[in-house]
């Protein structure tokens, strides 16, 4: 048989015919788009899930003018960095791939969910001075994402807030994406926070807080937070780790951190120290972290090594007294 030639011309009109999606499969700077097979089901089974257009996804964010949760800065460089086309693009393709649309409360926080999500790829990226964006930058935020949806398991494990205000604390967007995203961990440095607006039961599922240079002055309560195994509360103003506020004031009943295993409150200048943490963080695995020693459960020896670091344990009550010289003598 003889080879089939095609002249240039002919190739040409070829091209010309195919569908739109048939070259977009074939492009440098095709997104990365996947979506379940089986439309409506969950994320039980993530690897069974294939490439896709997403074209007519109906999951997408709106479009945000402006940021409602944040307090963008005065170079509008988050506003501009969570309005790229391609960084809208990347993120409602994850939402569609996670088909979060399915659960009833989406759609009314949506447009929260995705600047919470935004903010995330901000800090994954770095921009340049003067509010201009690189496109290296989107193209690396873009990466991320797309990395997570090839994962086993395509969850966004850790959520950041840094040097940016907020309005209002996005409890709904948090426990949302805590329940169908993986969140387990939240990031909160260099700004101001209600930390009495994070002791809420729907955040219970965290496993690990960073309250990082927020400018505490108190150890925050916390105990609605169940499930949280680490947390992590340097560089404050934090000198007195007084625990009151773990006790109901008409019952004096504690509302321990069962799960609690780490608490750092390095870079805290801390005075004195409430004898009661036997009882607010019983778990036995349970360490706290100061600048120049470490408490450990059963804290038999605490007593001594506060002395040493020049901090009073403070709040002993008869009963406690005697309990502490009998662990310490």
């Amino acid at each position: 048989m003889y080879g089939l030639l095609l002249s240039i011309k002919t190739v040409t009109d070829l091209i010309r015919a195919l569908p739109v999606g048939f070259l977009t499969l074939f492009s440098t700077n095709a997104s990365c788009t996947v979506v379940d097979t089986e439309q409506g089901s969950s994320l039980g089974n993530p690897s069974e899930k294939q490439l896709q257009s997403t074209s007519t996804d109906n999951t997408s964010a709106s479009s945000i003018s402006k940021p409602r949760v944040f307090k963008d800065k005065d170079d509008s460089r988050f506003t501009t960095f969570m309005n790229h086309p391609e960084i809208s693009e990347i993120i409602n393709e994850y939402f569609g791939y996670l088909n979060l649309a399915q659960h009833k409360e989406y759609p009314t926080i949506k447009d929260e969910i995705y600047e919470v999500v935004a903010m995330k790829l901000y800090w994954i990226v770095n921009t340049t001075k003067g509010g201009s964006l690189k496109e290296a930058a989107i193209q690396k935020a873009k990466k991320w994402l797309c990395d997570c949806l090839h994962r086993f398991e395509p969850y966004i494990h850790l959520i950041e807030v840094s040097e940016f205000k907020l309005n209002y604390i996005p409890i709904k967007a948090w426990k949302f994406l805590i329940d169908h995203c993986g969140t387990r961990e939240l990031w909160i440095s260099n700004t101001t926070i209600d930390t009495a607006a994070l002791n809420h039961p729907d955040l219970s599922k965290m496993t690990v807080l960073h309250l990082i240079g927020v400018g505490l002055t108190k150890m925050p309560c916390l105990y609605n937070l169940t499930g949280l195994k680490h947390l992590y509360l340097g560089d404050n103003k934090i000198k007195h780790v007084d625990l009151q506020s773990y006790f109901d004031a008409e019952t004096g009943e504690c509302n321990p951190m069962r799960n609690l295993e780490y608490l750092s409150l390095r870079g805290n200048l801390i005075f004195n120290v409430d004898a009661r943490i036997k009882k607010v963080f019983p778990n036995p695995s349970m360490e706290i972290y100061l600048d120049e020693t470490v408490l450990r459960h059963p804290f038999s020896d605490v007593k001594e090594k506060l002395k040493k670091e020049g901090i009073e344990l403070t709040g002993l009550d008869r009963e406690s007294e005697m309990d502490w010289m009998s662990r310490t003598n």
